[in-house]
């Protein structure tokens, strides 16, 4: 069997030392010196392993898009067991499951840098489109005669506490906003019942 390569996984590595200085410094003070560091290699090789600035960004925000998508398949399989809305809000607000803080940090950078690189914009949404997609095709299956647009919304106002919940993870926010947001989610998924 072949060895990996070694770029490949120094690549990945390096990658993971600029998700870490992106969630510290921001984009822009994600600087080259602070990553190799990080990385723990000198700076001319930033280049050799992910190119130039520009590259670097772009390589960045594939990594980022790649691990939601990873994380969205993760979620979609574990939601073709569930049957309830609760259980997916169970699934979604898990007190002992959070995404890597460094990654929603990442994001929201990238996103706020999508006005001066505008070439971001279309992975970081595709990667969105497919959660909430994921989501939407779970509450149409658990509530079948929910109006379109009604399912559309929720999915959206769930994904939007989610969301709140998760980027603000890395100032450990008090444990009931965790519960007023979960709350939240469940009181509009209340909202597709039948009502007679």
């Amino acid at each position: 069997m072949p060895r990996p390569s070694l770029k490949t996984q120094r690549s990945k590595e390096i990658l993971d030392a600029y998700m870490t200085c992106v969630a510290r410094f921001g984009l822009e003070g994600a600087t080259q010196e602070r990553i190799a560091a990080e990385a723990g290699i000198k700076r001319p090789l930033l280049r050799h392993y992910l190119g130039n600035r520009d590259q670097m960004i772009a390589e960045l925000n594939a990594h980022v898009a790649e691990s939601f998508n990873a994380l969205t398949t993760e979620f979609d399989m574990a939601l073709t067991q569930i049957e309830t809305s609760a259980q997916l809000i169970e699934i979604l607000f898990a007190e002992d499951k959070t995404i890597d803080p460094r990654l929603m940090l990442a994001w929201q950078a990238l996103t706020a840098s999508a006005g001066d690189h505008t070439e971001l914009s279309q992975q970081l949404l595709d990667s969105l489109s497919q959660f909430l997609s994921v989501m939407e095709r779970t509450l149409r299956r658990i509530a079948p005669e929910a109006d379109a647009g009604r399912v559309r919304a929720v999915t959206q106002g769930i994904s939007a506490a989610f969301q709140t919940l998760e980027s603000v993870s890395p100032l450990k926010p008090p444990a009931i906003w965790r519960s007023e947001l979960k709350l939240a989610a469940t009181l509009l998924t209340k909202t597709l019942e039948r009502t007679e």
